[in-house]
């Protein structure tokens, strides 16, 4: 699935994208109880399954940019 853009900015973005999703797991994972009840904590804990999902999906994409561009470098 190509855009247009070339495959090592794709790259770029995706693995730029996949950063977010880790960290903000990586967040939600480091609270204990009581920074789950914050306003933050809030937020992550509705967005974890999406987190998670997201960042399956991201890893997922950056690993078939990756076998595209071994596929384009000689």
């Amino acid at each position: 699935m190509t855009t247009g853009r070339p495959i090592k900015e794709q790259l770029s973005t995706a693995r730029y994208i996949l950063a977010q999703f880790i960290a903000q797991i990586e967040e939600f994972e480091g609270m204990n109880r009581e920074q789950r009840r914050t306003e933050r904590g809030q937020d992550l804990t509705a967005r974890i399954d999406g987190l998670r999902t997201g960042r399956t999906t991201w890893e997922q994409r950056i690993t078939d940019l990756q076998n595209e561009h071994d596929q384009e470098t000689p």
